[in-house]
């Protein structure tokens, strides 16, 4: 299960006095907290919610990163959190992964409404959501 996993890196990185990395999964740890929380989620959070969660915090820090030069602390901080909570997302698609998906469910749905959610449905967490609909306009010509 994800969450035992991050809890047990994060207990990892505590007992290595590691306050970088530590950082980057007590915010994932409260994230997960609060979905918890929510009532929204039937427990114990299934893992593609996690890496939801996890996606979420790497797109804020990416964010957060344009804020400083390379050369700035806080830019290698912010890599480095990035790097470590990266190994707990599934390995992401190529571009040209997800068109040879969508491509085989346009067979099915023609509908580019209903093709986009299918896609979406298909690929998960492993491929940028906000990148589909124009991948699926490439694939369908509209």
């Amino acid at each position: 299960m994800l969450q035992e996993k991050i809890n047990l890196k994060w207990k990892e990185l505590f007992k290595a006095r590691d306050t970088v990395g530590k950082s980057a999964f007590e915010c994932v740890k409260s994230k997960i907290l609060v979905a918890e929380k929510s009532g929204s989620y039937e427990l114990p959070l299934a893992d593609s919610i996690i890496e939801g969660i996890i996606i979420k915090e790497v797109k804020e820090l990416q964010e957060t990163k344009t804020y400083y030069k390379p050369e700035d602390q806080q830019y290698k901080d912010l890599d480095y959190k990035i790097s470590l909570l990266n190994e707990y997302l599934p390995k992401q698609m190529s571009v040209e992964e997800v068109k040879a998906v969508i491509a085989k469910l346009y067979e099915q749905e023609q509908n580019k409404g209903k093709l986009i959610g299918l896609t979406v449905k298909e690929i998960g967490s492993k491929f940028d959501k906000s990148k589909i609909a124009g991948l699926v306009n490439e694939v369908i010509g509209g």
